[in-house]
């Protein structure tokens, strides 16, 4: 007897299944959903190599002939791989697809930490900035997620003395969607916070021209703001002269031209990510901020998005015994004591996703909180666009509309900048 094959009978069912799944799918309105992505922060604190830069007397405090450091290549490599296990175990053990850096002495030392950094292929965004201690702000960026369309750095305009850039990177998702960052370190309070903080008035207002000229040319623009900004959410720098908008908003809804600092609803729970301990006082501060634009904050076919800053504390880093109890390990102690640890300060991080992201949507495990009651989402975002003549199509995020086909072909690649590596080709 003749006997027929079920396969194509089979395959024939499938794609109708298929077909119709998709074409319900139409009918509710339903959108895929925007791939996840994980930003995070870190002062690393004074990572310097252990050679000397003759064109920088600020490294001069970290070589081996430094009789209170005696900073040494091995000691330069155990801070390196205690940092690389920190940023390693971040977004669940996936590591993050962009990550803001402070201290670092140069682009070198960026590349050797890099270097340590398994499963990713990082980008590296470092400008040299005219900062006395020649310590800079630098960008890693997944090279599997984004690519580098430019840098820039600018300036702040200090009367007196010189500070760290504020670092910008445009970077292009496979979407063809960009997302601007601006990396910042803002003036420290050495010398008191009165005398210090006109200081963190100039860096703000610098910050704010700079974000309103990314608004101008992209009135619905993607911005994400992160550093080391020596002020909390709660000081004058940010809350008047950023002028920036608290997080979560009462009313759940997030205008698209606006900037939301993450940091300050957890700031206002009494969170932080640096140890301040003076006369028997502890104080937690959040110096350490993420903030987003509220296109970033915005629903997805109607999905409640799950977007909220947590700081990263892993049990090793963290002191466990003394007046530091709970204190982040640094790698000095008053400058003397080696201690050979980590940072004087812990990483923050936002993780952008959705609650009902099917898992291969390039969403990542949840990652580790400091408290298990310090995890929960904020309300549902949904965006008001306060732009006359923008396109409604923002109204759903380039990532969540539905693919053209054919495929959109690769583009080339784009010029290398400068301190950057090339772009990903798509």
């Amino acid at each position: 007897m003749k006997q027929h094959s079920v396969l194509p009978l089979l395959a024939i069912l499938l794609l109708a299944l298929a077909a119709g799944a998709a074409e319900s799918a139409a009918a509710d309105g339903a959108v895929p959903v925007p791939a996840a992505f994980f930003v995070a922060n870190w002062n690393v604190e004074n990572l310097y190599d252990a050679v000397d830069d003759p064109d920088n007397d600020g490294d001069d405090e970290f070589l081996p002939n430094n009789v209170t450091t005696r900073w040494t290549q091995v000691r330069y490599e155990t801070k390196l791989d205690n940092l690389a296990k920190v940023i390693s175990g971040m977004n669940g053990g996936e590591g993050p697809d962009v990550l803001g850096l402070e201290e670092v002495e140069n682009e070198d030392v960026v590349r050797d930490l890099v270097e340590r950094l398994p499963g990713k292929r990082y980008g590296i965004v470092h400008a040299d900035s005219p900062d006395p201690r020649g310590i800079d702000t630098a960008m890693l960026f997944n090279r599997a997620r984004f690519a580098l369309l430019e840098s820039h750095a600018y300036k702040i305009p200090l009367k007196w003395g010189e500070t760290r850039d504020i670092l910008h990177a445009v970077l292009e998702d496979r979407d063809g969607e960009k997302l601007h960052v601006l990396v910042n370190h803002w003036p420290s309070r050495g010398g008191g916070i009165e005398a210090s903080e006109p200081k963190r008035v100039v860096a703000a207002r610098t910050l704010a021209k700079s974000i309103a000229r990314i608004y101008r040319r992209e009135p619905a623009a993607r911005i994400v703001v992160l550093g080391d900004f020596n002020d909390t959410p709660s000081d004058r720098s940010i809350r008047e002269v950023l002028d920036v908008e608290f997080y979560p908003s009462a009313s759940g809804e997030y205008d698209a031209a606006k900037i939301y600092n993450l940091a300050s609803g957890r700031a206002k729970e009494g969170w932080g990510s640096f140890y301040h301990a003076y006369d028997g006082n502890v104080e937690w501060r959040m110096y350490d901020q993420i903030m987003a634009s509220g296109s970033l904050l915005q629903n997805a076919g109607g999905r409640r998005s799950e977007i909220s800053l947590w700081v990263d504390k892993p049990a090793f880093m963290v002191d466990e015994k003394g007046w530091d109890k709970g204190s982040p390990v640094p790698t000095f102690q008053g400058q003397e004591d080696y201690e050979g640890g980590y940072s004087d300060h812990f990483p923050v991080g936002v993780r952008f996703a959705y609650l009902d992201a099917p898992a291969d949507a390039g969403a990542a495990p949840e990652n580790r909180a400091p408290a298990a009651d310090q995890t929960a989402a904020p309300p549902p975002a949904k965006v008001r666009a306060s732009v006359p003549d923008e396109p409604s199509r923002r109204a759903v995020p380039a990532a969540a509309r539905p693919k053209p086909a054919p495929a959109k072909p690769a583009r080339p690649a784009a010029p290398k900048p400068a301190g950057a590596d090339d772009p990903v080709v798509w």
